[in-house]
């Protein structure tokens, strides 16, 4: 209990709330006990006006004995004059009326009062009922016990009058006397320790670090001032070793600077496209620079089976090349790199496993190995070789650690770039392939079978089938070769350094020119520019349809429509035989021509229909690209 109120008086706060709680209490009483003595004065002040009132009754009550006054003014007199004696004897304290408690004013009042009921008032009433004056000696003598008994009253009051001012002397006197306690008090608390502090802060501000305050309390200012003096030492501190914390400083930006460059370095080597040997020459020169590391391994996952494959190994023996070639994938050294998700660090002189075993008597001392990763899984591991127990710090090996990520990355992206590019010649090889069934293999098929019936003719010394059988020969080899030409036609058709109009117009020309056939383009709409991509897909669309014509509609006239608004809507109609739309059902997906236009057509989002036109013969190819694949 001593040791809280101790804590609770040192609080500059604690303080100044009790000597404002006293301040108060001490205002709050001194006021409530003025507020007493001014009712005690005022109440008192009542009583005697109630004893005037009185005595002017009185004198009333002895006027109406007369016979001539009536009676209810009579009553009405002594109503009053016990009224006033009633209201003496019980006070009231909100009007405020109160006659002192004391014995001597106590025993006069019940003297008057009595006197009054016992001997005044008998003899009025006697003597207005016998119509006889009263005698005013007894009235009078009355009277006179009533101004007594005020004047005792203005006595006691008078007493009160000397107490007030003697406690409204006293208040003057304790208010002059607390303000200078309360100013000594906030001077010695509050004024002088802030002084001193200020002082020390000016000096502090001008430069002088030496600058300190006295601590000469435990109050709050005492822990302010407590506070700056550490302030101030640790500023001074600060200013001494400046020199040197800017060296560590800055050394420590070069530092990073000088790692945030090699990063850049391997960063900018590793968006070239490169091949697989050289990212790996690349990335194993420049590690190995960095980590100053006495040899290293880099291991990559392939094959369904996930086998390690060493790729390279750097400053280790051939026997240590062949040992790490020859471990397992399943090996507890890798599984235990592959499932952390940081680089883990091998002490090898601790291990008992046999390759940590054969590391140790080559020499090595530490490994530390990462993980090569990418957003499809891990790739690999590389792993670093020292002869010594180096102290790669954490910024060394977080380094490190992107280096790798860096690798993984251009590892995937090497990958993804190598398939691609092997779809690219699967899909190229596929529609070269499709060329030529559709058109040389039909046409060396046909040229086979003529043979044949030219071998027969010879045999035989048939001249007619043996002229026709030539003139057949002779007419396929003329179709298989503009098939041929065709073909590279197609393969070179380029639409980049013309329109989209432009290149339907020399297609239709060379079309004119091979089949003899007349040709008219009509364009209508204002629709959206096609993609490049798009262009080139609808252009090879519209050729092999013209294709198509060529070789099977034995037609005159193609009309060749594009409505290019909303949708593009292309449209190809001939006056040929017409397409067989029973056979076409039936050999769906064997006509390689149509599946060359259905899959360009999916491509770039679009539909192709092929229809009769009549009963009569004619074919129409309809392609269609919707509004919204137009914007994909």
């Amino acid at each position: 209990m001593r040791l809280h109120l101790s804590l609770f008086f040192k609080s500059l706060s604690a303080r100044l709330l009790l000597l404002t709680l006293i301040w108060v209490s001490f205002i709050v009483t001194s006021i409530g006990y003025t507020m007493m003595l001014n009712w005690k004065l005022e109440s008192t002040s009542a009583a005697t006006n109630i004893i005037g009132d009185i005595r002017y009754h009185v004198f009333r009550t002895a006027l109406f004995v007369q016979p001539h006054y009536p009676a209810r003014d009579f009553t009405n007199e002594v109503r009053a004059v016990d009224a006033g004696l009633a209201l003496l004897q019980k006070g009231d304290t909100w009007r405020p009326l109160w006659v002192p408690e004391t014995a001597e004013i106590r025993a006069h009042l019940e003297t008057i009062d009595k006197a009054w009921r016992t001997e005044v008032l008998p003899k009025l009433q006697n003597a207005r009922r016998d119509g006889k004056p009263v005698a005013m000696q007894n009235v009078n003598y009355y009277v006179e016990e009533l101004s007594s008994f005020s004047g005792d009253i203005d006595r006691y009051r008078a007493h009160f009058l000397w107490e007030l001012r003697y406690l409204q002397g006293l208040l003057i006197v304790l208010a002059i006397g607390s303000l200078f306690a309360i100013m000594a008090l906030l001077l010695r608390w509050v004024i002088r320790p802030l002084g001193r502090l200020g002082d020390a802060i000016n000096r502090l501000s001008s430069g002088d670090l030496n600058a300190r305050t006295e601590v000469s309390s435990e109050d709050e200012i005492g822990e302010i001032a407590r506070g700056f003096n550490h302030m101030a030492a640790r500023l001074k501190d600060s200013h001494d070793n400046l020199e040197q914390k800017v060296a560590e400083k800055t050394a420590s930006v070069e530092e990073k600077n000088s790692h945030l460059a090699q990063l850049y370095e391997m960063t900018s080597y590793f968006t070239q496209r490169r091949s697989l040997d050289d990212l790996v020459e690349g990335f194993v020169s420049r590690i190995m620079r960095q980590a100053e590391a006495d040899g290293c391994t880099l291991q990559l996952l392939c094959g369904r089976d996930d086998s390690m494959q060493l790729l390279t190994a750097e400053g280790l023996p051939v026997e240590l090349v062949k040992a790490v070639n020859d471990l397992p994938s399943d090996s507890s050294l890798i599984v235990s790199v592959l499932q952390k998700t940081y680089p883990v660090c091998f002490h090898l002189t601790e291990l008992e496993e046999p390759l940590a075993i054969q590391f140790a008597q080559g020499g090595f001392n530490t490994a530390y190995s990462f993980q090569i990763r990418s957003t499809s899984g891990d790739l690999g591991i590389f792993t670093l070789f020292y002869r010594t127990s180096p102290h790669l710090s954490t910024q060394v090996i977080r380094l490190l650690e992107n280096f790798v990520t860096h690798f993984g990355v251009a590892i995937s992206s090497n990958r993804l770039v190598e398939r691609d590019r092997q779809f690219a010649v699967i899909q190229e090889r596929q529609l070269l392939a499709q060329g030529l069934h559709d058109s040389i293999a039909q046409a060396l098929s046909f040229l086979n079978l003529q043979v044949q019936f030219l071998s027969d003719a010879i045999r035989t010394n048939d001249v007619g089938l043996r002229d026709e059988s030539l003139s057949a020969i002779r007419t396929g080899v003329q179709e298989c070769y503009e098939d041929v030409r065709e073909l590279l036609l197609n393969f070179r058709e380029r639409l980049h350094k013309e329109g989209f109009i432009e290149g339907v117009r020399t297609v239709i020309n060379r079309f004119e020119a091979q089949s003899r056939m007349n040709a008219r383009l009509r364009v209508g709409g204002r629709g959206p520019e096609l993609t490049p991509r798009q262009k080139l897909q609808v252009v090879f669309i519209i050729q092999e349809a013209l294709s198509n014509v060529r070789k099977h509609s034995q037609a005159e006239n193609v009309d060749i429509r594009i409505d290019n608004n909303a949708d593009l809507v292309v449209t190809i109609t001939d006056d040929g035989v017409g397409i067989d739309d029973e056979l076409v059902k039936k050999r769906k997906g064997q006509h390689v021509g149509l599946s060359i236009m259905a899959e360009r057509a999916s491509r770039i989002g679009a539909e192709v229909e092929v229809s009769r036109v009549t009963p009569a013969g004619g074919t129409r190819v309809v392609l269609r690209l919707k509004e919204d694949a137009r914007h994909e």
